[in-house]
């Protein structure tokens, strides 16, 4: 072999290294990005499609049998994330959409205020506002309502020539009204109305999530969990919630000697995938509790108060230097994941929070101003200039602009419309 060729050769020894990594790479970082519910949902998937694979359910799962039911009852839980998937929304819309599925109970309905909500996630209580009435219009139609004349609203606002007697009923939240009828004399429509009005509302469904299979509910996996033994603060991943895949080498060195040419690619094929995805598993796990276990330093005083006042500035090139790690592999380490403390839990971004102003966080400073309105003089509500004055005698300086962005962001409106919502 001449020197010519053997150059050449190097070359292609090298390029194929490369791809090679490359290729892997790929695989670990689309693995990391996954949360545990997204994971869950591959691995379950892979096992289906590789014929040498099989689940080993974590043993929490085999202690119940009544979550075997027919496979032609559609899961409702399934059933909206599609919507979602293929929803024309931009991907912020999809997020907080998903995040809100999660929190839905067996009914569909979602009886938890948005304000508490907030405190889970890191969008805000605008943003989550703006958005759940595109949950409201999922099929089923009413679904994560907060109780159900809200539910029966959101259908019969939906249908044409309804009712208007009931559509009024349901606008002015008088449900429970109705159904007394020893109460009807203090409605402003006649007995004949209300018992058309009556008639109308029980064409509607009380409960959106009756038509689909409940009893495989859902919920979301926390990727990391954090616990306080005493003084000390542990950490630890969630695959012990997920399934193990498992390769039977048995039967998979029985097929690779009975067989040549493509199927014994095939075979090898199948076998070297399982591999991958293994190593990638492992690798997303060794990820997350590295990060895990920088987090808990940073932010130790939130997770054991768990009041938002206590959180620590962190940013992703911070901890991406700290941890000798590419900002990349840590946005997609902390994108969709969840986090468990103390029995709650919220959002992994919610533990980075961006500096503000000074050394507050986004966070902090919305407290103070919601803090300062829930304690303003009702008659006289504070202006966004007061807001801002106020601030500046505690040495925090906003201005107006950042103040009333923050307050928007909190769902609070104006000082001018407070206050006549007030009179």
């Amino acid at each position: 072999m001449s020197q010519s060729q053997k150059m050449a050769l190097k070359v292609q020894e090298k390029l194929v290294t490369r791809l090679f990594l490359s290729a892997k790479l790929r695989q670990n970082l689309t693995v990391l990005s996954y949360s545990s519910n997204d994971l869950k949902k591959v691995i379950t998937d892979f096992s289906e499609t590789n014929p040498f694979v099989s689940l080993k359910r974590p043993k929490n799962e085999l202690q119940n049998l009544d979550w075997i039911t027919s496979p032609d009852e559609e899961n409702l839980l399934d059933h909206l994330l599609s919507q979602v998937r293929l929803a024309d929304w931009d991907q912020r819309d999809k997020k907080i959409i998903t995040f809100l599925i999660y929190q839905l109970d067996s009914d569909g309905y979602l009886r938890i205020e948005l304000s508490d909500l907030k405190q889970k996630t890191e969008f805000s209580l605008d943003q989550l506002k703006k958005t759940i009435d595109k949950l409201h219009h999922l099929d089923p139609l009413g679904i994560g309502a907060y109780n159900l004349n809200e539910c029966l609203l959101i259908q019969a606002q939906t249908k044409e020539n309804f009712n208007e007697v009931a559509l009024d009923i349901l606008k002015n939240n008088q449900l429970e009204k109705l159904a007394d009828p020893q109460g009807w004399n203090n409605f402003k429509y006649s007995k004949e109305e209300l018992l058309v009005a009556l008639s109308a509302i029980r064409t509607l469904n009380p409960a959106p999530a009756s038509a689909f299979d409940t009893s495989q509910a859902q919920y979301l996996i926390p990727d990391l969990r954090f616990e306080f033994e005493g003084e000390d603060l542990l950490v630890s991943s969630s695959n012990f919630d997920l399934p193990e895949l498992v390769f039977n080498e048995q039967e998979f060195a029985n097929m690779q000697k009975n067989s040549q040419g493509s199927d014994k690619q095939y075979f090898q094929k199948q076998k070297r995938d399982f591999t991958e995805l293994k190593q990638a598993i492992a690798q997303r796990e060794q990820t997350l509790i590295r990060l895990g276990k920088y987090i808990g330093k940073v932010q130790r005083k939130y997770l054991k108060s768990l009041d938002l006042q206590d959180l620590e500035i962190l940013n992703l090139e911070q901890t991406a230097r700290d941890l000798n790690l590419a900002i990349s592999t840590v946005s997609r380490a902390i994108k969709d994941k969840y986090v468990e403390c103390q029995g709650k839990i919220f959002s992994l971004k919610l533990l980075f929070p961006r500096k503000s102003v000074g050394k507050l966080t986004s966070q902090q400073v919305e407290l103070l101003i919601e803090e300062q309105i829930k304690n303003e003089n009702k008659a006289n509500p504070l202006s966004d200039d007061q807001l801002v004055a106020n601030m500046q005698k505690n040495k925090i300086n906003l201005s107006r602009r950042t103040v009333a962005k923050y307050r928007k962001c909190l769902g609070i409106k104006n000082s001018y419309q407070r206050k006549t919502a007030e009179n």
